[in-house]
């Protein structure tokens, strides 16, 4: 199958509210420098100053045209290979000396009527100046994992051990959930712990040494299974992130266990290990290799992703990846996605 993919992407909000170019945060976005990694650390936000005048609004519209139907679509009736696939609509900004918000919602997903995907409010709860890091965040949000699943992924293949599903619990990391998170500590250098809560917990501690930083989080809920019966599930993931220049390098192990999934306890795995080697400010390539594994090796599935990335403009990006994936057919899939910040 061969889909080509273009899209619009939208965060050059923040630009245009600080005065500065997408490069201040970017090398080819949506991929971090030092200095955007310390300003999304800091609720997106540079400490102690206030957003600009700047609109706070912004969109990303994604195109695709595929060798294939695009989704079932509203009532099964099918979608077209070529659709719209995605609308999105951003905002953000500052509140007071410590506060900042976030809010992006899906006008359309999927070709179809999107949903809000992140709402939240962040408040630094002691002042800029102290040694230890203190953050409240509540709303709807990505859960905190050593790789981001949606907004900094560079291909359009998704993290499969992100998407994983158990049986019939619905769960996975790739979809934001409701809560209150707590930071504490810098999550850019030395030791930091975020804590999630609401009706699931989740935790995840990271150390961060040089260019290494390795962490550990361990998830723990409950969904109903069949009438009368909860699954009760932990999800444990090990993590490794080297950035080391123009190489950077992200793996990750998740083990689960579900108690009563399809009526009896199932145990999950999966990880992915993914490299990253930046030629130069502009050009990039990128590869991963990635599997997932549950209930003793009945649902096995694998897939393999290389790509090049060149960004022709400061604001915009082209990445054309190859993804080879089997489940247990094996399938390949072509990629090419335009990118641009406006």
């Amino acid at each position: 199958m061969v889909s080509l993919i273009a899209s619009v992407f939208g965060i050059a909000l923040f630009a245009r509210q600080y005065g500065v170019s997408c490069q201040k945060c970017h090398t080819v976005i949506p991929h971090l420098n030092e200095f955007g990694g310390h300003f999304l650390a800091s609720g997106d936000r540079i400490p102690g100053i206030s957003s600009g005048p700047g609109l706070p609004l912004a969109a990303k519209v994604n195109l695709v045209d595929s060798s294939a139907d695009q989704g079932s679509g509203d009532g099964g009736a099918g979608l077209p290979r070529a659709i719209v696939d995605e609308i999105e609509a951003f905002t953000a900004g500052t509140i007071g000396a410590r506060a900042s918000f976030f809010a992006e919602q899906y006008v359309l997903d999927g070709g179809v009527a999107g949903a809000l995907r992140e709402a939240w409010v962040s408040d630094r709860v002691n002042p800029w100046s102290a040694r230890v890091p203190l953050y409240v965040e509540a709303g709807s949000f990505t859960l905190p994992l050593p790789v981001d699943p949606e907004t900094f992924r560079e291909t359009a293949q998704h993290y499969a051990v992100f998407d994983q599903t158990v049986a019939n619990n619905p769960f996975n990391f790739f979809d934001p959930q409701y809560g209150v998170k707590a930071t504490i500590g810098n999550t850019l250098r030395g030791v930091s712990a975020q804590v999630y809560a609401r009706r699931d917990t989740m935790a995840f501690v990271s150390d961060a040494i040089g260019p290494i930083t390795a962490g550990i989080y361990h998830y723990r809920g409950v969904r109903p299974d069949i009438p009368g019966r909860d699954d009760r599930f932990e999800r444990t993931g090990y993590s490794v992130v080297i950035d080391a220049g123009k190489w950077t390098s992200e793996s990750v192990l998740q083990t689960g266990w579900d108690s009563s999934a399809a009526g009896c306890g199932v145990a999950s795995s999966g990880g992915f290990t993914q490299l990253r080697y930046a030629f130069d400010r502009r050009f990039f390539a990128i590869a991963r290799y990635e599997g997932v594994d549950q209930d003793g090796g009945n649902g096995f599935a694998r897939d393999g992703v290389v790509g090049v990335g060149y960004a022709p403009q400061r604001n915009a990006r082209m990445t054309l990846e190859d993804v080879l994936v089997t489940q247990p057919r094996t399938t390949n899939t072509m990629n090419l996605q335009v990118t641009v910040g406006i």
